[in-house]
């Protein structure tokens, strides 16, 4: 193949790491790599990275156990030269082994080889762009942001103990605040070329190597299962461990009173049992109003409905914020269950102080403009009215807070919380509905006198804080918490600081826009505002947003087609509906003439049975002797077959048209006949009787009637066979044309959706790129490039999750909501993509779930571990003299001495870096930026009150000052400490991104591979003691796997240090403006009292002024609250730290000293009886839990065996020990490694 060039780094090797990877894998041995087995690629010290090929590289076949060591002598058989390793440019320390560099999952590892060039290289810092993350910046404008939520938790991957790395490492695999490194596990599977040389035998290299003694099968196992398995998996292990620990307790709770090792083991257990690893994940919903949001929440949650209404717990409860979580009651009684925690007494005097003092005028009268929805006294208002309905405005006027605060009813429920269960759902509804829905927003249309008297019930909703719904939806099941959050800017400041809890607290936040919104209004890039954008940037969850495009089902074919340019594509369609559209016009045209025609032959049959009734009448006449003639009034005879149809009228008014002319009244006709002879005089008629009739002329009148009726009402028979023959044919081309449009609007949906996805994302990089450009810009204005891309911005819109969902059409497939007609455009549930939704918020809590189960394991595998030594001894081990134990017991003694220095060391080595990190990058700021706030603070104060730059109204203003500066109205949310505090937080922003997001996961990292490096180092020496000595061979190999426990401490301490700093430092961004609001607070409560003439001019001067004499020492004070928040932090995590590694020490103590010393007692000494049997009940329960497992193991393999053979088997090369090199100018050389 073409030798591929590649980027150089300054230190020569290349920086996409992971092109090279690629180019290995091409000659990659065709065999399986996998357990204990891994394939070992290096490239010679002889070939470039810049023009290498996949043939220039050397295969080896080692195990997971062996060292960097080791295979650089296997190197060095066939190339004397000095070399070094390195992986991903950086040194590696010989003592690491393989398995510890298994980045990519696949037992395939690469390194490089390279002179020694007298003394230890800088490890290159390079970073292989494969393992950069969707928004880690790609140059040095701007700091990386954090990784993706849900990663999963993995080992370091390298030791470096690199004398001048200062302690701060360079690479970027720590792990970003708030999430948990994920591992790229994608590998590029390409066939070998040139496999032409067979694979070889080969000797030991060191035939002196001992065979390293396999774990105990607990150990074994469980590290596997911490390293690989899933969060179900891990889920299931820690819950099939309960009842092992209860049974492994029993032995020992015998023995607690008179040994104070059952003492220490109970205790251990006792931690073990009450370890929470169920940890809540809480999702942020936000979204205009209107937006769809209770709809799609609703449909995640698989509400139930009665009677077909719906029944939306969630729609009930807009107005407040609302918690939704997995109900873990089996009670039936409480399928559903709520909470409704109501405000203290003292926020909601607060609000009454504030909303008493907007709707009042200044002569203590209600304003004007309580009447107006929109304006401040509007909302004031309706706030108090909700809760005093029965008080009419003169009596809230007059009333004092005291009055209202007395009120029974609202002191029934202030400070309280109410809860509420039902086993049916719209039992459910109706008792939450009572404290949480508003009924001004409940009623609709003409109000009547009902309602009126509905209207003077107490409604609750503004005392409410917050409302926690319970329910069994599936969704929520893995720990996911729904919150729907109306907003951080409410009009109740309880309720705002829940709103901005939840927003500090959230792993994932949700925004919903409907999907017509969300591409014309670019919402991805404008919905968010920029300081709810920056906020985002400082806790680093940028990488956490998910965007929902709702009401996907409201969709015009006709607009759509347009738009996405299917016109051809629908062509046929549109030609099809025209045609079915003729089919159906002509249909119902015919359809429409024969109704008329019906309606002429039924009145022919009425008209004949009229005739009818007269003419047998004159024949019971004649036959009884009268002479009869016939009737002078004639009814009009009519032909079989209509010639003109007739007008059907109910009515005839005087102002007919001409046009009334041409159509015969039959109703007119029946009234002439009806009318006819019984009103004449018998002379009038005498002319005209004739001559008198016959019975013969009766009868043949009467026949030809009865002839006539027959003959209309078989005409009428086939119009009515025809007529529905015609209807069944409209039905089945409605159908057809319904088909049809469901199938056009089922395109367009996807073709909408599809395009709005990218749309979305698209918008969502343009935004992040806006914010980062400005950031760049401000911090370095003159080495500013807009033209460089400060991070990978099309993997930034590819990494945004983007869900367009109907949440209608999802419910109505579901089997709900069935007197709705049917939604168009869907024909399964999965097309609504409400069930990804589901299956997302599922997967966000992996990750929590994952890392805490892990770290439950961890602690129990060194808990069997340690326990497993204790018990395999009883007192009767090696021979040893008092003085040879005496001598083993100093030597482990100091060297534990020297390891708990050491790991002291560690810690406050790392705190020094975090310090220095935090002074760099953050601190060292502090003083230009305050002094630019104090710049513009007099410029931004004046602002505020001039309506032509932007400024508020006088009640804005003065609504503002009420409440500390912060208020939200129909305008927008509004924070004058904010506008205050923003060049500090605006030019911070860069600098603290890059300290939480990169710089201090670095040094914990580094911390994490420092104690790594003591670990292993005080191990080893311990071991060649015992192997000199003779002693312990068996505990050691057992201590040797119960390293890899203590590795695993320190790495979930660092993840638990990540969470600790995420959580800390997101409080302290957050500390800017308090303090600028209680530094403000003599001068808002001044504006808040100032009345009559002249007021909003003296508000304004007061304000101006009292910031130009405060701004220096009030910015001051901003900076030293987040300053000590932050030092604060750092010693909480120092805490943290020591702690952990102290109780890593103490049970090596224990360990050590149990395999080096404790394994005898002195000469003449035995172990008591109940001890000995102690030990072996422990040991016994511990070996029946491996058998069991072992049992478990195998039968899952035998199935899984079981179902591989219904599969076609694989035919698989066999693989020798050594891999050889094959290359085109070289003879394969034998590389021996194991």
């Amino acid at each position: 193949m073409e030798p591929r060039a590649l980027m150089a780094s300054p230190s020569g090797v290349a920086q996409d790491s992971g092109i090279l990877r690629r180019i290995a894998l091409q000659s990659k041995p065709d065999a399986e790599f996998e357990g204990e087995i891994y394939a070992i690629a290096v490239l010679p010290h002889t070939k470039s990275h810049h023009t290498c090929i996949a043939d220039d590289f050397l295969w080896f076949k080692v195990k997971s156990k062996h060292t960097v060591e080791k295979l650089r002598g296997a190197y060095a058989k066939s190339n004397p030269t000095q070399v070094e390793f390195r992986y991903n440019g950086r040194l590696i320390d010989d003592a690491t082994k393989v398995r510890d560099l298994n980045d990519f999952r696949d037992n395939v590892v690469l390194f490089t080889a390279h002179p020694l060039s007298g003394g230890d290289s800088m490890p290159n810092s390079s970073m292989s762009s494969q393992g950069r993350k969707p928004l880690e910046p790609i140059n040095t404008q701007l700091p990386a942001t954090p990784n993706q939520i849900g990663a999963n938790v993995v080992k370091p991957l390298i030791k470096n103990e690199n004398p001048h790395s200062g302690g701060l490492s360079t690479t970027s695999d720590a792990p970003a605040f708030g999430t948990s490194p994920m591992p790229n596990t994608s590998t590029v599977k390409a066939e070998r070329e040139n496999q032409d040389t067979p694979l070889q035998d080969e000797h030991s290299v060191e035939e002196e190597e001992e065979e390293e003694e396999k774990p105990t099968h607990h150990s074994n196992r469980l590290q596997k299962l911490i390293e690989t398995a899933s969060a179900d998996a891990l889920e299931a292990e820690v819950r099939s461990t309960k009842a092992f620990l209860a049974t492994l307790r029993e032995p020992l709770d015998e023995n607690v009173e008179h040994s104070k090792d059952a003492q220490h083991w109970v205790q251990h257990i006792s931690n073990l049992q009450n370890h929470k690893v169920d940890t809540p994940t809480i999702i942020g919903v936000v979204g205009n109003t209107g937006a769809g949001k209770s709809s799609v929440i609703n449909a995640i949650l698989d509400e139930e409905r009665h009677n077909d209404a719906d029944i939306s717990f969630v729609r009930a409860c807009t107005a407040v914020v609302t918690e939704m979580s997995w109900n873990s009651s089996d009670n039936p009684s409480s399928k559903y269950r709520a909470e409704i925690a109501f405000i203290d007494p003292q926020s909601w005097k607060r609000d009454l102080e504030m909303s008493l003092a907007e709707f009042k005028d200044e002569n203590g009268g209600v304003s004007r403009e309580c009447h107006n929805p929109d304006s401040e006294a509007g909302i004031a208002y309706a706030k108090i009215k909700a809760v005093y309905p029965l008080k009419t405005n003169e009596m809230l006027a007059r009333s004092s807070i005291e009055d209202l605060m007395s009120e029974p009813a609202v002191k029934a429920v202030l400070g309280t919380t109410k809860s509420i269960d039902n086993s049916r759902p719209e039992l459910f509804y109706k008792a939450l509905q009572h404290y949480v829905d508003s009924k001004e927003k409940s009623t609709g249309g003409k109000k009547n006198k009902k309602d009126k008297a509905e209207k003077k019930e107490m409604e609750f909703w503004p005392l409410i804080k917050v409302v926690r719904i319970f329910t069994k939806a599936e969704a929520l099941s893995t720990g996911a918490i729904l919150v729907d959050l109306p907003g951080v800017h409410d009009s109740n400041a309880a309720r705002a600081a829940v709103a901005a809890g939840y927003l500090k607290q959230c792993t994932g936040l949700w925004i919903v826009a409907p999907i017509g919104r969300a591409v014309d209004d670019k919402s991805a890039k404008t919905l968010m505002g920029e300081a709810f954008k920056r906020q985002l940037k400082y806790d680093g969850t940028y990488s956490r947003i998910t965007f929902i495009c709702s009401k996907t089902d409201d969709i015009s074919i006709t607009e759509a087609t347009d738009s996405l340019g299917i016109d051809e594509e629908m062509a046929a369609d549109w030609e099809r509906i025209d045609s079915i559209n003729n089919e159906k016009k002509f249909l119902k045209q015919t359809l429409k003439g024969l109704q008329e025609s019906r309606v002429v032959y039924t009145e022919m049959m009425s008209d004949a049975d009229d005739l009818l009734d007269i003419w047998e009448a004159l024949k019971e006449e004649l036959e009884d002797g009268k002479t009869i003639y016939a009737p002078s009034s004639k009814k009009r005879k009519r032909s079989p077959t209509p010639s003109k149809p007739r007008k059907k009228s109910k009515k005839q008014t005087s102002k007919g048209s001409d046009d009334e002319d041409d159509f015969i009244n039959v109703d007119e006709d029946h009234e002439e006949e009806e009318n006819s002879s019984d009103d004449e005089n018998d002379s009038d008629t005498a002319s005209q009787k004739g001559d008198p009739l016959t019975k013969e002329a009766i009868d043949e009148k009467i026949a030809e009637y009865k002839d006539n009726k027959k003959k209309a009402r078989r005409e009428r028979l086939e119009i009515d066979t025809k007529s529905k023959k015609m209807n069944e044919d409209l039905m089945v081309l409605e159908k057809k044309k319904g088909a049809i449009e469901a199938a056009m609007s089922s395109v367009c949906i996807a073709g909408r959706n599809t395009y709005s996805k990218g749309a979305i994302q698209t918008d969502f990089a343009a935004g992040i790129k806006e914010l980062d450009q400005e950031n760049a810009q401000e911090q370095d204005e003159e080495n500013f490039d807009p033209d460089q891309d400060i991070r990978d911005y099309d993997e930034v819109a590819r990494s945004l999750p983007v869900f367009c969902v109907s949440s209608r059409a999802y419910q109505k497939l579901s089997g709900r909501m069935q007197r709705d007609a049917d939604v168009p455009g869907f024909r399964t549930a999965e097309e609504t993509e409400i069930p990804q939704l589901k299956a997302h918020c599922k997967k966000l809590t992996e990750g929590g779930r994952a890392s805490n189960c892990r770290r439950f394991l961890t602690d129990l595998s060194q808990f069997l571990n340690s326990l497993s030594l204790w018990a395999s001894h009883d007192g009767t081990g090696l021979n040893m003299s008092e003085s040879q134990m005496a001598a083993e017991s100093r030597f482990l003694h100091s060297k534990l001495q020297a390891l708990d220095k050491s790991l002291e060391k560690a810690v406050k080595e790392c705190l020094e870096d975090m310090k220095q990190t935090l002074a760099e990058n953050i601190f060292d700021d502090f003083d230009n930026l305050v002094q630019k706030a104090v710049d513009e603070a007099n410029l931004t104060a004046t602002r505020w009150g001039d309506r032509n730059n932007g400024g508020f109204y006088w009640a804005t203003y003065k609504a503002l000052c009420r409440r500390q500066g912060v208020f939200a109205n129909a305008n927008g949310a509004h924070d004058l400490n904010l506008q205050l505090t923003e060049p500090i937080i605006k030019g911070l922003a860069s600098s603290w991104e890059k300290a939480f997001a990169r710089r201090l996961p670095n040094v914990l990292q580094s911390f994490q591979r420092k104690n790594k490096s003591l670990l292993f180092a005080f191990h080893r020496e311990i071991e060649a003691r015992c192997m000199k000595q003779g002693l312990g061979v068996v505990g050691m190999a057992m201590l040797s796997h119960q390293l890899q426990n203590y590795e695993q401490n320190f790495i979930q301490l660092t993840h638990q240090m990540v969470e600790v700093i995420t959580e800390r430092q997101r409080e302290a961004n957050r500390e800017f403006t308090p303090v600028i609001a209680e530094s403000l607070a003599s001068s808002y409560e001044f504006c808040a009292a100032e009345t009559g003439r002249g007021q909003y001019v003296r508000m304004k001067a007061h304000m101006v002024n009292h910031i130009d004499v405060t701004k220096s020492d009030m910015f001051d004070k901003s900076v030293g609250e987040v300053r000590k928040r932050l030092n604060a932090m750092c010693k909480v995590v120092e805490e943290h730290m020591a702690n952990k590694a102290d109780e890593v020490w103490t049970t090596m103590n224990r360990d050590y000293t149990q395999v080096v010393s404790g394994t005898t007692l002195p000469d003449g000494e035995q172990m008591p009886k109940w001890e000995r049997h102690l030990r072996a009940d422990v040991a016994k329960a511990i070996k029946v839990r491996e058998q069991k497992l072992e049992e478990a193991e195998a039968r899952r393999i035998a199935q899984e065996a079981k179902n591989a053979n219904v599969a076609e088997p694989k035919t698989v090369q066999p693989i020798q020990e050594v891999v050889t090199v094959a290359t085109s100018s070289a003879k394969p050389s034998e590389m021996d490694v194991a």
